[in-house]
């Protein structure tokens, strides 16, 4: 009887112990920035490809973003997140600068019928920025800077982004 006691015990301590495990595991995307040989890069987690998007450009992008690839490279990964009426996809934009590459991220949602619903800019060295920013797997968008500034963000049940907190 007291082993049976002892088993129950010893199985919701386990259960609680893992349970209560760093939350990064619930992250859909990390993006942190770096210093790696003198320069500051991303790094992010989980490790995505991000692709061309040379086929479906055309709903992809809108009219500011084919502005924005003739003097930067935009790339696309799959879907982060996709339920059955919008997606949430991350774009990495680089542009070379001052001996060094600048990179942005941006999360964008898209419709069922993927048209852009909503966009919102996660992490970034351009213009003078040095945020990071993550999505975690109840869809929010935290974004952090040096000077202690956050911005947390809700992406919504129809795909469009609210801004919670933006300080």
């Amino acid at each position: 009887m007291k082993l049976r006691y002892l088993s129950i015990a010893l199985l919701s301590f386990n259960f609680l112990l893992f349970s209560c495990q760093d939350s990064k595991k619930e992250d859909l995307i990390d993006i942190k920035i770096v210093k790696k040989d003198g320069k500051l890069v991303f790094q992010y987690l989980p490790n995505l490809t991000f692709n061309n998007a040379v086929d479906s450009a055309a709903t992809l992008f809108d009219n500011k973003d084919f502005y924005r690839i003739m003097s930067s490279e935009i790339k696309v990964a799959p879907p982060i997140y996709q339920n059955e009426a919008f997606k949430v996809r991350v774009f990495n934009r680089s542009y070379f600068s001052e001996n060094s590459y600048r990179y942005g991220f941006l999360v964008r949602t898209y419709t069922k019928n993927g048209k852009i619903k909503d966009e919102m800019v996660i992490a970034s060295t351009l213009n003078g920025l040095q945020c990071e920013g993550k999505v975690t797997a109840d869809l929010r968008i935290i974004t952090t800077c040096p000077g202690g500034e956050e911005t947390i963000a809700q992406i919504e049940t129809d795909g469009t982004i609210k801004t919670l907190k933006d300080e």
